[in-house]
């Protein structure tokens, strides 16, 4: 049987990276092969898989669809791809696709699997699919309607997407909040109100928390109205959050929600899955202005091994891999 050469990355147990050659079989009945033009780099989630920082009670459940490998121990592991078909059935040749396939040159995707990329959307653009299904997701998960005050804490990429769409629905305070005064510019192009620092007099009732610190949440609840709902979008691996339950928590009757990208809102089963929320995503993405939230600086396939060594520290916008 003919092979396939091609090259993915990898992580070693902890704060190690490599780059492995392997082989692949040809696409069967209903598959496509796909040559990798960008993938993404989604830096907090990956950060916590490079550093050994996956907690072990979650290895399983927080897998992602095509992950080789183990947490812990040598692992393939993204979920941030475009590319182009160079194989499979007539009527995919030459399309670009998103898919959450991990690091790596070619691959065999299922059609199904496989979304064509509309040609109004810039391939790079759709590199940030995954950050605005968390955005979505999170929106259903907090439903946020007619006149609400809505905090979001963090204006990274999913902070600055679930802003954005908050911002869209008609007769709401949106405010956005990040220390990284840079971020002011960011928000600018967006049409966001910024700040550095909340108000201490300024109280939320939907209020969501981006920032992937779990120091921020005691922070928070000095901010939040009656009944408010907080809604979590970070995920902090092994890191320990103190959370006074017993202050304005508690006393404002707050509802605590952690939004996870892997499942569907209760309130959006019916009617929806993931492949069409992913659709939605795309659509949603048809907006020039969300170009500012992806790093111009582009990085070589081969250099991802460095990459990660040397910028745990850093708090990227949506980086660019290219092949």
């Amino acid at each position: 049987m003919k092979t396939i050469k091609a090259e993915s990355y990898w992580v070693k147990g902890s704060k190690k990276g490599y780059i492995k050659s392997h082989v692949i079989s040809p696409p069967s009945e209903n598959e496509l092969l796909i040559k990798t033009l960008y993938s993404g780099i989604s830096f907090g989630t990956e950060k916590i898989v490079f550093t050994g920082d996956v907690p072990t009670s979650q290895r399983e459940l927080m897998r992602c669809p095509y992950q080789e490998g183990s947490f812990g121990r040598d692992v393939k592991y993204g979920y941030i791809n475009i590319g182009k078909v160079i194989d499979g059935k007539a009527s995919y040749l030459n399309k670009n696709i998103f898919s959450l396939f991990p690091h790596q040159s070619k691959y065999v995707l299922r059609e199904d699997e496989a979304l064509i990329i509309p040609k109004n959307i810039p391939l790079k653009r759709c590199l940030l699919i995954p950050n605005m299904e968390t955005a979505i997701n999170g929106i259903w998960d907090t439903l946020p309607s007619l006149g609400d005050k809505i905090l979001i804490v963090g204006a990274g990429i999913v902070g600055c997407l679930t802003a954005y769409l908050a911002n869209k629905l008609f007769g709401n305070d949106v405010l956005l909040v990040d220390k990284d005064i840079q971020k002011k510019l960011i928000a600018k192009k967006l049409n966001l109100e910024f700040t550095s620092s909340i108000p201490k007099t300024y109280k939320a009732n939907i209020i969501y928390e981006c920032s992937g610190n779990e120091k921020v949440l005691n922070n928070i609840q000095k901010n939040i109205s009656k009944e408010s709902k907080l809604c979590i979008l970070s995920w902090y691996g092994n890191q320990i959050s103190k959370i006074k339950m017993g202050e304005e928590f508690f006393s404002k009757r707050a509802s605590i929600k952690f939004s996870q990208v892997s499942s569907l809102p209760e309130n959006r089963l019916h009617n929806w899955n993931h492949f069409k929320r992913r659709e939605l995503a795309i659509e949603m993405l048809n907006d020039k202005k969300l170009d500012i939230l992806i790093d111009k600086k582009v990085i070589d396939f081969r250099d991802l091994p460095s990459f990660f060594g040397k910028n745990l520290t850093k708090n990227y916008m949506c980086k660019v891999v290219k092949y």
